[in-house]
């Protein structure tokens, strides 16, 4: 990962998973933070989301939405090859910038990436699911 992007690990065990889960609770409870009394409300967030992850034996990455990843980190971020990516970036999916030869992808393009092809798949099943109850085939 980059500079500004941070990759923690699943959970190396139940145990750890469990001690997130009771990290969480305590953030919730507001007593895991209790020796710092200025958490902004968007810091708590964050760990919340990223306790509730390892809980769930997730592994999580934090990156600053302005940093520019390279072609492999994006796809690593998204799941997918580092050929796939690079002809998404040709078919115009996500805009990119040419360093010499290299490319870079904005992190807040990737996340607006994933939050577009989500909503095109929950469209999708939508369409599904509404296709399916007129032709009857729910109770």
């Amino acid at each position: 990962m980059s500079k500004s992007a941070a990759h923690i690990d699943r959970p190396a065990s139940k145990a750890e998973a469990n001690q997130a889960r009771r990290a969480l609770e305590a953030l919730r409870r507001g007593r895991l933070v209790s020796s710092t009394k200025a958490v902004p409300p968007a810091v708590t967030a964050a760990l919340e989301r990223v306790l509730e992850a390892m809980a769930r034996g997730d592994g999580v990455a934090v990156i600053a939405l302005d940093s520019e990843l390279t072609t492999q980190e994006a796809a690593d971020l998204l799941g997918i090859s580092r050929p796939t990516l690079v002809k998404r970036l040709e078919e115009g999916a996500l805009p990119f910038r040419t360093l010499g030869v290299h490319r870079r992808i904005k992190a807040a393009e990737i996340v607006a990436y994933l939050e577009r092809e989500r909503a095109a798949q929950q469209a999708a099943l939508d369409k599904m699911v509404a296709d399916s109850q007129r032709a009857g085939l729910y109770d």
